[in-house]
């Protein structure tokens, strides 16, 4: 599965995920996705979402890496703004 991400020229960044059961729901930077991907420990936005609609918001420049986990691969929407 891909992971979604979105390039922020900077300013605040907003993603809206639609859950269908609780996961966790993480947004991380291109560092932090990196050390995410070799297993190593990362720093997050997010965490366990129990309920949804989950509404992150970050500040910063970069390429942000949504990380949605939910441990049966169901599908879940979201959106950028």
């Amino acid at each position: 599965m891909q992971i979604p991400y979105c390039d922020n020229p900077g300013g605040p960044l907003t993603v809206t995920v639609h859950l269908q059961h609780r996961a966790d729901v993480f947004l991380v930077d291109e560092q932090n996705y990196r050390n995410y991907k070799s297993g190593h420990n990362f720093r997050y936005f997010g965490g366990n979402a129990t309920k949804t609609p989950v509404t992150i918001t970050v500040n910063g420049p970069g390429r942000w890496y949504l990380i949605v986990d939910n441990g049966s691969g169901e599908s879940y929407r979201y959106q950028w703004s």
